[in-house]
């Protein structure tokens, strides 16, 4: 998957077209509505284990609702977020897309989602944790279901760290930033390979550091609320661990965008990475060699670790589809349906049906069993969900982080004016 895109273009793309979706999507949909045969289209991004799992729920909509055919989309993150915004705003947007903080709060801002508490319930949300919902929610409307839950994780290979003699906290036991660094620091200096994936390049990251110190990236109203100089103060950290090779070289953070293909981790440039736990599976089928999942690190003389149960991704209909019926019938089914869950597994983190993830982490092997071991081990150090929604405008800061960032490696511009240059440029997106 091209890496330029997610680096440089994707949100960029967004918001130039963005301004032209409201009110062109009258053409949505597949084929002709009514009682008769449908098609509808879904759309998702990930891997090729996310992929393989969900044409196996697919084909199993299908046979339980033969009137309805499924024609399905998939992927990597930066291709997906630039096809669909270009398909929205040509009138041609699918019936059900794949949806994750940035892209649901452009897309809700932009009216482009169906309210899905209006069909008269046709998606059953009784199963599914409240915490998890509410991240779907605008205004006490439901516009999104959330398709699984997940957290944050460090993936580590278990022989490089063996080799420098570090050992993590059992997956249930926090540690420091402080002693992270100092993990890090030692498995490069040891191996000769980075400690960890440079986390630095991440917004995601950031914002689980700020949460450790007791802030957020955004405040209740969708203002900005960390300062240049909490930025500043996370980009020495990393560039202080980058000088004793406790994190990736430039050159492999640079193509960084969050998926396998780009992986510092499984291109064996670094020892560990940051990622959600819902990413386990396809570590699991693009690693070789043994991995294991340990916490994020947290603040000292604190239980805060920065860590949240939140959604992976959500499911979400087009507001002017043809056949909001049949999309509705198809999102139920991918949560509420034990054949679907089985199908599915841990793709896209713990199923949001908490029967449906009983069924799953009791039958669960290799990368779906990681992510189910996981969470149960941290289900005490995460945080609540409610402090992770991003608004509006967040889109465009996640893309100009990740461009800053590569100034600062490159030593492009200084960390301090790198941070300045950030928060101005946030603050113009959120006021927008």
């Amino acid at each position: 998957m091209p890496g330029k895109w997610s680096r440089r273009g994707v949100w960029t793309t967004v918001a130039a077209l963005s301004v032209t979706l409201t009110g062109v999507l009258t053409g949505c949909g597949s084929s002709s509505g009514g009682d008769g045969p449908q098609t509808i289209r879904f759309v998702w991004w990930g891997a090729q284990d996310r992929a393989d799992a969900t044409e196996k729920a697919v084909a199993l909509f299908e046979k339980k609702y033969p009137d309805i055919k499924v024609k399905t989309e998939f992927s990597g993150y930066a291709d997906y977020v630039q096809k669909l915004t270009t398909q929205m705003a040509g009138g041609a947007a699918p019936d059900v897309m794949q949806l994750d903080r940035p892209t649901f709060g452009e897309y809700v801002h932009r009216h482009v989602l169906a309210d899905l508490g209006d069909a008269g319930k046709a998606i059953r949300v009784n199963k599914i944790p409240s915490n998890l919902l509410s991240g779907g929610q605008v205004d006490g409307a439901q516009y999104a279901i959330p398709a699984g839950q997940t957290a944050q994780v460090l993936v580590y290979d278990t022989a490089l760290f063996k080799k420098a003699g570090v050992t993590l906290p059992s997956q249930g036991n926090g540690w420091t930033w402080e002693q992270f660094t100092t993990a890090m620091n030692k498995v490069g200096s040891a191996t000769g390979t980075p400690g960890t994936t440079d986390f630095g390049w991440a917004v995601d990251w950031f914002e689980s550091w700020l949460h450790a110190q007791g802030k957020q990236l955004y405040t209740s109203a969708g203002k900005l609320a960390f300062t240049k100089d909490d930025l500043a103060r996370f980009w020495n950290l990393t560039g202080d661990m980058r000088k004793a090779k406790g994190v990736s070289a430039p050159q492999a953070t640079t193509k960084m965008d969050g998926s396998m293909q780009t992986s510092a981790l499984v291109l064996k440039q670094a020892a560990s990475e940051m990622n959600y736990d819902s990413n386990l599976t396809s570590y699991n089928a693009s690693y070789k060699g043994t991995l294991k999942a340990a916490p994020l690190p947290g603040a000292a003389g604190s239980d805060r670790t920065g860590m949240a149960a939140l959604p992976p991704v959500y499911y979400g209909v087009a507001q002017h589809s043809s056949h909001k019926d049949a999309a509705e019938k198809l999102l139920d089914f991918l949560v509420n349906d034990p054949a679907a869950g089985k199908a599915l597994g841990a793709t896209r983190g713990l199923p949001a049906n908490t029967d449906i993830r009983t069924r799953v982490c009791d039958a669960a092997t290799a990368g779906d069993k990681a992510v189910c071991d996981y969470e149960s081990s941290v289900t005490d150090r995460l945080g609540p969900s409610a402090t992770w929604l991003w608004p509006t405008g967040s889109s465009a800061i996640k893309t100009d982080f990740q461009q800053v960032y590569d100034d600062v490696i490159f030593g492009k511009t200084s960390v301090a004016d790198a941070a300045e240059r950030v928060v101005k440029d946030a603050q113009d997106s959120l006021d927008s």
